[in-house]
């Protein structure tokens, strides 16, 4: 039984009242169901511009198209990509450190740019024809690291890499007429001060609250003032005006392109690039035809199925019908999957459901043939209820999944660890995004 002070819980009685009118509220809308070349094709390519080859490399829900009707942005709609989860972009900004861990790689080329390792890297790249001598294209950087991280080394990471005739290996994601690239450190509240917008974290659910700039506890100016939603309705700190991306290239000649975002540092606060739809196109007098730029595509033959590596489509090598090894081969031990899942909890409670045993019992499954696997357990909480409550209530979800991991004789290393209510996976501003975000995350990979 949880245990309100009589404002908190009043409070708390307010929010789930109003969720359904919060729910109405015009936000960004994300969709991470497209497939990738049509992101390109249908949503950010514009005229004058023809392209093949579209790859992307990194989580599946780090990229999606959005849509904005409000304008928060300056823009309607376009693809996003980011380092973490695009669902969590949803305002109104209630956290001051929302972020999506991935666990995935990082990128060498960003690697260089940071000075340092990178992680969960989604890399957007495809080739491409201008029919014009100028390309441009819009976007608009975000952050959940603004301001508390301005001038540290804990800098999100991104670039938009072209080569092709004249252009070795440029970065077009710079400062506008210069070469400095578009960072936290190169555009903030102190630097470069007119491409920035600052959005502070709001909630009226709390009091007190830990003011992460400042590093101080602070008086929340917001407390009780439930209809007061702030200007921006998006979950990141802050966010740069709309800039462009721009430079010289030959009509009709073939160019590469590798738009590509990562964490630095940690795995930790989730950044974006908001590329607007439509705007990668080329401008200029010196107009060439398109036509046979790129020719289609073989499909692949029938029964060979496109198959999945990593985040990368690709065909497998079809086998000739005759081709039949010499001697049977000894088959090599399966390699561990590195795969994730999720179970979900009632309001308030740590207690497995059917629907619980259900999943892990697969988890069993897969663990059974991998005894030297890890398993990592991660509890979660959603927003409702003091801060240090709900870290306590995501421990008690994280080793409810491990003692039923423990008691069924799994073999493979346990490590359970607890971030309340600070990675929703889904707003919090519903009654079903609360329920998504009740949750505990199991993750098998290898040694």
């Amino acid at each position: 039984m949880i245990h309100f002070p009589l404002k908190k819980l009043l409070g708390a009685v307010v929010f789930l009242l109003l969720a359904p009118l919060c729910a109405c509220v015009a936000q960004i809308q994300v969709d991470t169901s497209l497939s990738v070349p049509k992101l390109v094709k249908e949503v950010l390519l514009g005229e004058g511009v023809a392209v093949s080859n579209v790859r992307y490399t990194g989580p599946r829900h780090a990229i999606a198209h959005y849509h904005d009707s409000t304008k928060i942005l300056s823009i309607t709609n376009g693809l996003l990509l980011t380092s973490g989860n695009a669902t969590l972009i949803q305002g109104p900004n209630r956290q001051a450190g929302a972020g999506w861990s991935s666990r995935a790689a990082g990128h060498p080329k960003l690697d260089a740019i940071a000075g340092g390792d990178t992680h969960d890297a989604a890399v957007l790249e495809f080739d491409f024809v201008t029919a014009s001598e100028v390309l441009t294209f819009n976007f608009i950087f975000a952050s959940e690291e603004y301001q508390e991280y301005v001038g540290s080394k804990y800098n999100d990471v991104f670039a938009f890499f072209i080569q092709g005739p004249g252009l070795p290996d440029v970065n077009l994601a710079t400062l506008p007429r210069s070469r400095t690239p578009v960072t936290i450190n190169s555009i903030n509240h102190k630097h470069n001060r007119k491409y920035y917008v600052d959005n502070p974290t709001h909630t009226y659910n709390d009091p007190i609250l830990y003011d992460v700039r400042q590093k101080k506890t602070v008086r929340n100016k917001n407390f009780g003032k439930e209809s007061g939603l702030p200007k921006y309705n998006i979950q990141y700190d802050g966010f740069t005006t709309v800039l462009e991306a721009t430079c010289k290239v030959v009509p009709g000649e073939v160019y590469h392109i590798q738009m590509a975002i990562a964490d630095v540092g940690d795995f930790s606060l989730d950044s974006g690039i908001f590329l607007e739809a439509h705007s990668f196109r080329s401008l200029g007098g010196n107009i060439v035809s398109l036509s046979g730029s790129f020719e289609p595509a073989s499909p692949p033959a029938p029964g060979v199925p496109i198959v999945e590596f990593g985040n990368t489509l690709a065909a497998p090598e079809p086998v000739p019908a005759d081709t039949v090894p010499a001697d049977p081969q000894p088959s090599e031990a399966e390699p561990i999957p590195n795969v994730q899942y999720k179970v979900e909890f009632a309001f308030d409670s740590d207690a497995l459901t059917d629907s619980s045993g259900r999943v892990l019992a697969e988890v069993c499954r897969v663990l059974q043939g991998h005894p030297g696997a890890v398993v990592e357990v991660v509890g979660h909480t959603d927003f409702v209820g003091p801060d240090g409550y709900n870290d306590r209530l995501s421990e008690r979800r994280a080793g409810a999944v491990a003692r039923y991991l423990a008691e069924k004789g799994i073999a493979a290393k346990v490590e359970a660890h607890y971030l309340g209510e600070h990675q929703p996976v889904e707003s919090n501003g519903t009654a079903a995004g609360r329920a998504r975000n009740r949750r505990t995350e199991i993750i098998i990979r290898g040694q």
